[in-house]
């Protein structure tokens, strides 16, 4: 083999070791730039989900308000059974717990909103029990079957205006 020859051959080599540096350097490239785009994607979803949890949160703040503040009007009404027609005031505030709840159910999520269902519950059996005469003293000594599932409310409504949106709700509904 001559000089020529080797010249060549070494040129060949040469750049068919330059070639194959090349490609895995652009293979290289590109995973890096999958793995980029991945990365840019999951947390431009999560930012999408975080948003949508801010904006939800005032509306469902304002139901959760709302829900409470009927729940604890209708367990003041409790201390002022004297009053005329009690039961008619009663139900009347019944109402106002089930449209309350109406928005509450709209708002979720679903934690929240199973507890207000046992808080309507709860107050419709309080109010069979005032209609139909099983509650032989006064109201006011069975309000802790009313505030206890309001409390639980409150709680479980806290637990999801505190979720930020990192990931999926863990909210649990409280046990009464």
């Amino acid at each position: 083999m001559d000089a020529g020859m080797a010249a060549v051959v070494g040129a060949a080599i040469g750049g068919g070791l330059t070639g194959l540096t090349a490609l895995g350097t652009g293979l290289f490239g590109l995973r890096t730039a999958r793995l980029q785009l991945n990365s840019q994607e999951s947390e431009a979803a999560r930012q999408r989900r975080f948003d949508s949890l801010q904006e939800r949160r005032g509306p469902r703040s304002q139901a959760y308000a709302e829900f409470v503040s009927a729940g604890q009007e209708l367990i003041d009404s409790l201390y002022d059974r004297n009053q005329q027609d009690f039961l008619s005031t009663f139900e009347a505030l019944q109402g106002n717990i089930r449209k309350r709840r109406s928005n509450v159910a709209i708002a979720g999520p679903e934690a929240v909103v199973r507890a207000a269902g046992v808080f309507a519950d709860e107050v419709r059996v309080f109010r069979n029990a005032l209609a139909h005469g099983p509650m032989r003293d006064h109201p006011f000594n069975h309000k802790h079957k009313l505030e206890r599932p309001l409390e639980a409310f409150a709680k479980a409504a806290r637990t999801a205006l505190e979720d930020e949106g990192h990931g999926p709700s863990s909210t649990a509904a409280p046990q009464a």
